[in-house]
């Protein structure tokens, strides 16, 4: 689909959100929730608050969607939906219609409900309000599995954690894996690391995975990482969901560090998992 000549690869999603809202308040129908437009940006936030992503997959030309928005918003639903976070994507931006066929999406309207494990469940059609009912209800974690596509962008950012226990309990929730960046902050080698982990092109690699900072000068941090064989920073660990791991010691190139990031998911070949903890 193209809007104003321009296929949907071509816009940036700032304007394709404002044509959404504009569309859906010149339509009579403002939401009634606080919507996100940017699957970036609700993904964060329902994971920091560990909660549900309710997902509207929705055409703004056309008049089904319309309906199960509004079917989505009723008073009945609202009941079942209330706590999650809640966003609404089109499908003439190319980069949301690859993110939504990672949960079995291919045209709207449709709803999704992602879990904080990133399973989820998903409708599609034009359900009544009480299918809708019915479905957000039943829609509990855990569900299907999602088909990832790394094609699918993702803005680079490099959000983490400080504290190794929340850390662990984020990523065991969420089932995801762990990247613990073992440093000291007056060690040249350390702040080296970190500026090459932020880089847009690694950090997009870790776009799924928590990251946790922890710092040799507290003494808890060294017990932490010794779990894992460590003792010297800088170094990186990435843990895998079922607890195995992998260790990249010293300062690395952004590509050693993307090939062990990337090795990390292909192979089961890893050190065994510590005990404890």
């Amino acid at each position: 689909m193209t809007l104003g000549g321009l296929k949907g690869e071509q816009l940036p999603y700032a304007v394709i959100s404002a044509f959404v809202v504009f569309v859906t308040v010149v339509s009579g129908c403002g939401p009634t929730r606080a919507w996100q437009y940017d699957y970036d940006a609700a993904v964060r936030q329902a994971r920091s608050r560990q909660r549900d992503l309710l997902i509207l997959y929705k055409d703004p030309l056309d008049a089904e969607s319309g309906i199960v928005r509004d079917t989505l918003q009723s008073a009945a639903a609202r009941v079942e939906a209330d706590g999650k976070v809640w966003c609404m994507l089109v499908p003439f931006h190319a980069p949301s219609r690859r993110f939504m066929a990672q949960y079995g999406v291919f045209e709207a309207p449709a709803i999704v409900v992602v879990h904080p494990d990133s399973t989820y469940h998903a409708l599609s059609g034009v359900p009544t309000e009480d299918d809708v009912v019915v479905f957000l209800k039943a829609a509990k974690g855990p569900g299907k599995a999602p088909t990832i596509n790394p094609q699918v962008p993702h803005r680079a950012t490099f959000s983490h954690f400080n504290i190794y226990e929340r850390a662990q309990s984020t990523a065991r929730n969420q089932n995801r894996r762990l990247l613990i960046v073992y440093k000291w902050w007056l060690d040249g080698r350390s702040s080296t690391l970190i500026q090459r982990l932020s880089r847009p092109h690694v950090a997009v690699q870790l776009a799924e995975t928590v990251k946790c900072l922890l710092d040799w000068d507290h003494i808890a941090n060294r017990g932490h990482v010794a779990k894992y064989g460590v003792r010297d920073f800088p170094a990186l660990i990435l843990v895998e969901p079922d607890g195995a791991y992998r260790v990249l010691r010293g300062l690395r190139t952004a590509d050693e560090i993307i090939r062990f990031i990337l090795a990390g998911r292909q192979s089961r070949e890893f050190e065994p998992a510590p005990t404890g903890g």
